[in-house]
């Protein structure tokens, strides 16, 4: 945005050096890629809105655990170290089957090219089929995002790797382009793009007009898992669980019940209730509490607000059930949780 006094305020998709003169002149500038975090954090007229990279990573865990039982997980990075690679991959790791062995295809794959950006970083010719073809099978195998997912695929056909019965395979960024054009078409998960773009904007709005913009940094959940052939048909039942867990991850910090996934699904509560205890080991409502106790988790570690604002934004109206709850499922109290994660970061 841009006025007579020349740029008052800016949303950040790059680093060049003049972003820090900006950030120096005092401009409102607000952030969404996580990599210039690092680099950027520490001016006062700096805020960040980034996608939940958490919330990405244990959903592709979670979809592949809904397919049966594979022999190893996999996941494919976007080189070098890149922060939101890094967090999508932690958390597949995290949620992924500990009866499997786990695999990185090594960054020492990667070379470069005398092309510039992310196109001049290419796989070594021959590595990632070589790591394909290593995976005990079945393989059940993440990438980064899309376009390292469609790699995938490609390795897949040169190395005659069945997809899926040998390597089912799972993108991130839902890119239609790519996912409905691969052999087999791709299974993507689709971040929150739109609301995150809101947010920042919002965010932009209320910093130029002076306003108070306490959060240093907001992060954007939400995300949806397209299903398409390169991981299994899923039979009805896991298709019904996987729609309840859409629909749960959308509304769980509007306060919703195991009731409003029943009407939105239309379906029994028995029936819903039994593929739940069969597929993923627990209720309806154990699901939602999940997915609330993780957004309040977030907030804890990213804002300022306080904890009884943190609780009703997450959907819990009982502040002293949400202390017992807290308390119980991670051990520390959620005035700790925030302190641990503050000494974390200093």
């Amino acid at each position: 945005m841009s006025g007579g006094r020349g740029i008052d305020g800016c949303i950040l998709a790059a680093y060049t050096p003049a972003v820090e003169r900006l950030l120096e002149a005092g401009v409102p500038c607000v952030a969404a890629l996580e990599n210039l975090h690092g680099k950027l954090c520490r001016y006062q007229s700096y805020r960040a809105v980034f996608i939940d990279n958490a919330e990405i990573g244990t959903a592709a865990a979670e979809h592949f655990g809904s397919l049966g039982c594979f022999s190893s997980y996999a996941f494919v990075p976007a080189p070098p170290a890149i922060r939101w690679s890094l967090e999508r991959k932690a958390a597949f790791r995290a949620a992924a089957d500990r009866r499997a062995e786990f695999f990185e295809f090594p960054e020492t794959a990667f070379e470069m090219t005398n092309l510039s950006g992310e196109n001049g970083i290419q796989m070594r010719e021959g590595a990632l089929e070589e790591f394909l073809l290593s995976l005990p099978k079945p393989a059940a195998v993440f990438g980064a995002n899309d376009v390292l997912a469609m790699q995938v695929l490609m390795a897949c056909r040169n190395a005659k790797l069945k997809v899926p019965s040998e390597v089912a395979v799972i993108g991130c960024d839902n890119d239609e382009l790519v996912c409905e054009n691969t052999k087999p078409q791709l299974t993507s998960i689709q971040p929150n793009f739109d609301l995150a773009g809101f947010t920042a904007a919002a965010m932009l709005d209320d910093m130029m007009r002076g306003r108070a913009v306490p959060e240093k940094t907001v992060i954007i959940g939400r995300a949806k898992l397209f299903n398409r052939s390169s991981t299994c048909n899923l039979p009805p039942s896991v298709v019904l669980v996987q729609h309840a867990m859409d629909y749960i991850r959308e509304h769980a910090t509007d306060g919703i019940s195991t009731s409003d996934v029943i009407d939105h699904l239309r379906v029994s509560r028995s029936l819903l209730d039994l593929r739940f205890r069969q597929l993923r080991g627990e209720s309806v409502m154990d699901a939602i509490l999940a997915v609330r106790l993780e957004s309040v988790k977030r907030m804890l570690a990213g804002t300022n607000r306080k904890i009884l604002a943190v609780g009703e934004s997450c959907g819990f109206g009982n502040p002293d059930y949400l202390k017992r709850l807290f308390k119980k499922r991670f051990g520390v109290s959620m005035r700790e949780w925030r302190l641990g994660c503050r000494t974390r970061r200093t």
